[in-house]
């Protein structure tokens, strides 16, 4: 087996998605890996539930784009064949903004129908750009590698951790300057050794 390899991952974690290339060193049951990712700004957010940091990183200038990434692998079984599973640590680095999207009453309307005075709220969509924060994403859990031949392979880490959102940002009431969440995290990646 090859002990280096390059890998395109496609990560899902509690600040965003990103897409990563990784290089990686192998030897005896380990690997240790570096990559330089791109953080994808997305719109939507999985929820509307006032969360700050939860999926809402959002690059607003070129440098909060940037995700660095550093991981170890340690293999589970040696025994099976063309499946590795392992377990994981996985660190993920970025420096970028918030993009946050609330709705805030603006008005009543007392034509509308509703059996609740609540019905008849209107509300206006607000988007907030809270930032940027360093964001330090630290996560452990299992994978697995599946070859597809003797220098392609397939992977999938599945992962849980906690994520520190570090900086100050005057218009969220705070005590200290760092905030933190548990999230997980999703990677799908595909690898050539050589």
């Amino acid at each position: 087996m090859s002990a280096q390899n390059l890998s395109l991952n496609y990560y899902s974690t509690g600040a965003g998605t990103n897409l990563t290339l990784a290089c990686a060193k192998a030897w005896e049951k380990n690997e240790l890996g570096f990559g330089l990712g791109y953080n994808i700004n997305r719109l939507a957010h999985p929820d509307d539930k006032n969360q700050v940091y939860y999926k809402r990183l959002y690059a607003t200038k070129p440098i909060h784009h940037v995700n660095l990434n550093l991981f170890w692998h340690h293999n589970i079984f040696s025994s099976l064949e063309h499946i590795n599973p392992f377990a994981f640590y996985d660190l993920q680095l970025s420096y970028s903004t918030t993009r946050n999207r609330f709705f805030v009453p603006c008005g009543f309307d007392s034509t509308i129908v509703s059996d609740t005075p609540d019905g008849k709220i209107l509300y206006q969509e607000l988007i907030e750009y809270f930032g940027p924060f360093y964001w330090i994403e630290n996560n452990v859990g299992l994978g697995f590698q599946i070859d597809l031949s003797n220098k392609w392979y397939i992977q999938q880490k599945f992962g849980i951790g906690i994520h520190l959102i570090c900086g100050k940002e005057p218009r969220l009431t705070k005590l200290n300057n760092i905030d933190w969440e548990f999230a997980g995290l999703l990677d799908w990646s595909v690898g050539f050794r050589f």
